[in-house]
């Protein structure tokens, strides 16, 4: 019996000392936090860039409807396709993108005078029950009496590349105004070519 534990604490003295193995050991201590960073990193680089499509997404649907005079259905249509795919690579199933004109009256108060969103079908009307004037924080230096002023949004729903199943989607959205380009405003044309019927004061 002493015999075995004298040979059994010469054992453990030698490990004590033993380098043997030591970076394996080391490695296998620190690998776990190593690859948690990293994944981290990436998925937080990810997040960002897709916060940035969002962004531009967001400037070039005004940016592109700021541009003319007059549109159509259809031609807000484009504009939506358009600008969502410069969100790509990121899918926007489900999310939305939205331009708007708001008119500012003689007395400064804005009023929506049409919407087009795309959700799953591009929609265009003189209004939307989804959204109201009042959830719109227009900024009081653009409340300039009698001008127009468009207004684009975006709605995306980010899905983590790492544990989305458990995280669940983000929302991320962001928006900006623009004052159109071209006329005092760009109205809706929801005619035919022959009889337009624009919505939008100043190009009636």
């Amino acid at each position: 019996m002493i015999g075995a534990c004298a040979r059994f604490c010469r054992l453990i003295g030698r490990l004590s000392i033993s380098t043997r193995a030591l970076g394996a050991v080391e490695f296998a201590l620190v690998a776990p936090f190593l690859i948690l960073i990293y994944i981290g990193g990436y998925q937080l680089m990810d997040a960002i860039s897709a916060y940035r499509k969002v962004t531009v997404t967001a400037r070039s649907l005004a940016d592109l409807a700021t541009q003319n005079e007059q549109i159509n259905p259809d031609n807000a249509t484009s504009i939506l396709g358009a600008a969502r795919q410069v969100m790509t690579p990121y899918s926007t199933l489900g999310s939305t993108l939205m331009i708007a004109e708001i008119a500012i009256d003689d007395d400064g108060a804005a009023s929506i005078t049409w919407i087009c969103s795309n959700q799953n079908e591009p929609t265009c009307a003189a209004s939307d029950p989804k959204i109201n004037v009042n959830d719109i924080d227009v900024p009081k230096d653009l409340l300039v009496p009698d001008t127009s002023i468009i207004f684009s949004n975006v709605l995306f729903h980010y899905t983590p590349v790492v544990g989305g199943s458990l995280i669940g989607p983000l929302n991320f959205s962001d928006h900006i105004f623009m004052n159109p380009r071209r006329s005092p405003s760009v109205c809706l044309n929801t005619g035919t070519a022959t009889v337009p019927v624009c919505m939008g004061e100043g190009t009636n």
